[in-house]
């Protein structure tokens, strides 16, 4: 059982969305436009919008787990379309779930994602289960759909909490710098926080008070930490 699927027995067109992403991935010549139309469809006209929405993401997020990042081309490529598919269904009259727009705040995704970001993490799943959903959110995040703060905690859980770096959190953390090394370096230097420099969220890991450092968000101290890090870390699996 998936994490979109814990609230409910029996998901609402959990099989409709299944075999409709089935398709579009597997398709020679894929047609986003008409995916997009059949997924965005069932959930403008339902009363239980919100369920339908959750169990879409849902399926949307599996499949991304099981593609390595270079593999998501067609899933980032559809969650950005759906942004970009407008305020509907009438535009006049924003259909609002949990406060976001439907379809440009891309409403429930970023709970769906942060459902994913706990099931994914070790030891619950394999280390490519991790990496891809690490992977997925990095993409999305360069395509506008920003999980940076996601971003943040796999790094901090994988170079700030352990003197030893496994191979299965080296392989998540380095996903967000393969895709977002300059955002990354843009945000360090900007000083970039959530909520503040005491932001629990985005605190430093135990390695990094240890040191005396306490300031939340991005900073070029943390940049710069990550980088040794990253450079032990990579010593150590080759030592093994």
């Amino acid at each position: 059982m998936i994490w979109a699927m814990s609230t409910a027995a029996h998901p609402p067109l959990s099989g409709y969305y299944r075999a409709l992403l089935r398709n579009y991935l597997s398709s020679e010549n894929p047609d986003l436009a008409g995916t997009v139309h059949a997924f965005a469809t069932p959930v403008e006209k339902a009363s239980d919008a919100e369920n339908r929405l959750w169990t879409a993401w849902g399926e949307v997020i599996r499949l991304a787990s099981v593609r390595a990042p270079q593999d998501q081309d067609r899933l980032v490529d559809l969650v950005t379309a759906l942004r970009d598919r407008g305020i509907k269904p009438d535009p006049t009259r924003p259909h609002i779930i949990r406060g976001q727009v439907l379809w440009t705040g891309l409403p429930l995704l970023s709970n769906q994602m942060r459902e994913a970001w706990n099931w994914a993490a070790p030891p619950q799943t394999s280390d490519f289960t991790w990496r891809n959903v690490n992977g997925f959110a990095a993409r999305l995040t360069l395509a506008g759909v920003d999980f940076s703060l996601l971003g943040l905690w796999t790094i901090r859980s994988s170079l700030e909490e352990s003197q030893r770096v496994s191979t299965t959190e080296l392989m998540a953390a380095a996903e967000w710098f393969k895709y977002l090394a300059r955002p990354i370096m843009q945000w360090s230097q900007a000083q970039r926080q959530f909520d503040g420099p005491d932001d629990p969220a985005s605190r430093p890991g135990k390695l990094l008070i240890a040191q005396g450092f306490a300031q939340s968000g991005y900073s070029t101290h943390r940049l710069n930490y990550w980088q040794q890090r990253i450079q032990q870390g990579s010593s150590q699996q080759k030592a093994v």
